[in-house]
């Protein structure tokens, strides 16, 4: 092989590529889908809507692979099938069967892929030697065009799209509140506390360090039946029989019963739904869960704190029957920013 031969090199940036990029894992990143569905999502969005043949020639798919992706962007709600579109004279487009657009949390979901790839694309070209911008985009594109022309006849879809036989699609990602302690789910806590706040706030090791301290002696307390924490698990089925199904905690509520407040007094601690769930209705599954607890256990007020610019998590508060208590400028970690009290209190009768 001749020393400046340049495929072994190519082959070993394109494994990295694949490694880096997420893409043999189940799902891309934090979006609770696999990297097909996320490619399809951006195919479908980039142009409102797509039809079963122009998926499969773009994507450089099987018809039967894309009926697969096709319903798990479905059965996640992120996608809605359209009838055949109708033509200038009249006729349905039958050739081309039924098109596809994005539902609202679709679009929702594109501009979060969109805002991480962007970023993840920013971030690592800041990583790159002064200048190679340009360098890098041009090598990109020439070497993604080289691999479109050289496609192999066979990977051609036909536009066969409607099987005798359709295969059964894939097991959904599901997401599951479960009470009581899970390994792991303190650290998980601030992983996820940590990345919603250090980019907001600038909250760091200060605020870290005393949120681990605060929830450590709730968890050493679980074992009193007045205390307990809820974790949202996403899990992800297995795509094949050699293959795990993947769990994922992906929010957290805690109800802390001896917080110090007087008998009859709880607290309601450390909420949070990860990013990627967000729209999902996780986080009002979560809170009606802890509440459930604070009214089954017979407590007669539950307070919490929070930030008045949490405008999501408040109207969520507020639903359950929490109100508006006093509030201040809450100075600590570096920022001074209002901070509001609410408070629960048990109806007659409740």
């Amino acid at each position: 092989m001749a020393a400046d031969d340049p495929v072994p090199s190519l082959r070993e940036a394109s494994r990295k590529l694949v490694r880096e990029w997420g893409f043999l894992q189940p799902t891309l990143n934090h979006f609770p889908l696999s990297p097909a569905a996320v490619h399809c999502l951006i195919e479908i969005g980039d142009y409102g809507r797509r039809a079963f043949p122009d998926l499969c020639a773009e994507l450089n798919v099987t018809p039967t692979r894309l009926a697969y992706t096709l319903d798990e962007l479905a059965s996640c709600g992120a996608m809605t099938r359209n009838p055949p579109a109708a033509n200038p004279d009249g006729f349905s487009d039958a050739d081309r069967g039924e098109t596809y657009s994005l539902t609202p949390a679709g679009e929702t979901t594109l501009r979060e892929i969109n805002a991480y790839a962007q970023a993840q694309v920013t971030t690592a070209l800041a990583a790159a030697p002064p200048g190679a911008g340009a360098n890098i985009t041009a090598a990109f594109e020439a070497y993604a065009a080289a691999l479109e022309r050289s496609r192999p006849n066979w990977a051609v879809p036909t536009p066969d799209i409607t099987p005798a036989a359709t295969p059964e699609p894939p097991t959904p990602a599901t997401v599951d509140i479960v009470a009581g302690y899970r390994p792991g789910i303190l650290a998980r806590t601030l992983e996820m506390h940590m990345d919603y706040y250090h980019p907001r706030y600038d909250w760091g090791r200060e605020f870290e360090a005393e949120l681990s301290s605060d929830l450590s002696g709730l968890l050493r307390r679980l074992d009193r039946p007045c205390n307990e924490v809820w974790s949202a698990v996403l899990k992800t089925p297995a795509r094949s029989p050699q293959e795990h199904h993947v769990e994922k905690m992906v929010g957290m509520v805690y109800i802390d019963g001896e917080c110090g407040a007087g008998e009859g007094v709880a607290r309601l601690r450390a909420f949070i739904v990860d990013e990627s769930t967000r729209g999902l209705g996780v986080g009002k599954r979560l809170l009606g869960a802890a509440m459930d607890f604070v009214k089954e256990m017979g407590f007669r007020e539950c307070k919490l704190t929070t930030l008045e610019s949490l405008t999501v998590a408040r109207k969520l508060y507020e639903r359950e029957g929490f109100r508006r208590h006093s509030q201040g400028w809450f100075e600590g970690f570096g920022k001074t920013i209002m901070e509001i009290t609410y408070l629960w209190r048990r109806e007659e009768g409740i």
